[in-house]
């Protein structure tokens, strides 16, 4: 009994310091990856005979980057403006991404390692220094395409950006180009894609009661 009111005390808490939970558990989250990329090595290589026929475009460095910005602006736009769609959003990045962990856990995958980019302009160096500081490890389901589908998700449905066009318009246009990042970087495969956007369907389900998909 003492036990689960303690857990009620906590979820409380974390319910009305949503910041203080973003970041306990970003560190949480920050040290499992680090281990996990440290540590495992992919018995499991992740390829589809699509992936040949993507081109490498370094220019998409931009959106795969940019990621970094997009997934946390959303996140504090939300809990700022609407707590409602922040709470949804995070039961789907949240679990989404410890489900991540899990599966490179016990099913330990990554994609062929990458080739530097000979080519002499700053995105390709970009993309050199990526492939220096990411290994080619835990790559399906892809955490980009994940978190930011989580986050187009959210914010279109939020109150305050559901009936603004433009917006949703361009929430989605990035979450396309993201998309094509990770493949046209070669950081993933088309599958690590499609593994994302399928357990996004059970995630969303979940975040708004089994309501149906709306992207």
């Amino acid at each position: 009994m003492l036990f689960g009111d303690n857990m009620d005390n906590i979820k409380q808490y974390f319910k009305n310091h949503p910041i203080v939970f973003m970041g306990v558990y970003t560190a949480v989250y920050f040290l499992i990856f680090s281990f996990l990329e440290a540590t495992v090595t992919p018995r499991f290589i992740i390829h589809s005979p699509i992936d040949k026929y993507i081109p490498f475009c370094e220019y998409f460095i931009v959106p795969y980057l940019m990621w970094f910005a997009y997934v946390p602006a959303v996140l504090f736009y939300l809990v700022s403006h609407d707590r409602d769609s922040f709470w949804a959003m995070v039961k789907m990045m949240f679990v989404g991404n410890m489900l991540c962990l899990l599966l490179y856990t016990i099913f330990p995958n990554g994609v062929m390692p990458k080739r530097p980019v000979y080519a002499d302009n700053i995105f390709a160096q970009m993309v050199n220094n990526l492939y220096y500081t990411d290994t080619p490890t835990n790559v399906c389901p892809s955490i980009h395409v994940l978190d930011t589908l989580a986050a187009h998700l959210a914010l279109v449905r939020s109150k305050t950006v559901r009936d603004i066009p433009w917006i949703k318009t361009l929430s989605f246009m990035f979450f396309i180009l993201v998309c094509m990042s990770t493949v046209t970087l070669k950081q993933h495969s088309i599958i690590d894609v499609f593994a994302s956007l399928l357990l996004m369907l059970f995630l969303e389900r979940y975040a708004y009661n089994k309501k149906a998909i709306q992207i």
